[in-house]
């Protein structure tokens, strides 16, 4: 059973890294990861959300889960930058992202790009685009 808002940092935070793609290693997933719940304790309806939406793997429609944007738009997390909503979408669904595939659904109100003050960093508020040239199979070939 997937925790709740009301449970203990350190329960949430284990049941997120069970669900964690393996693309960043456990030490910076599970920093990332604490950092993100410690930020989101007083949200309670926000972190709520977030243990919905990756203990379900996206099955419901989730809000969105926000964080203060930072003034160059980056989060620091075990001596590294990165961009937040990058960063989680790697942990929970895309091992292998880059920062320039993703592209917001239509009803997240606060996705990266809107440049609003808080950034949602639902993994589930991303579709990921790839970029041309990238990963293309050609069909001549086949």
């Amino acid at each position: 059973q997937a925790p709740t808002s009301a449970d203990a940092c350190l329960s949430i935070v284990h049941s997120l890294m069970c669900h964690r793609q393996g693309g960043e290693s456990e030490s910076f997933a599970k920093r990332a990861i604490e950092s993100l719940v410690k930020k989101l304790k007083e949200k309670r309806d926000e972190l709520d959300s977030l243990i919905t939406a990756i203990t379900t793997n996206g099955a419901h429609p989730s809000k969105c889960v926000t964080i203060q944007r930072t003034l160059d738009g980056r989060l620091q997390v075990a001596g590294r930058k990165g961009f937040p909503h990058v960063i989680y979408a790697r942990i929970w669904r895309w091992p292998d992202l880059h920062k320039n595939e993703l592209k917001h659904v239509k009803f997240c109100q606060f996705a990266f790009d809107l440049k609003q003050d808080s950034v949602c960093i639902n993994p589930y508020h991303y579709e990921r685009v790839v970029s041309p040239g990238i990963g293309k199979i050609s069909l001549v070939d086949q």
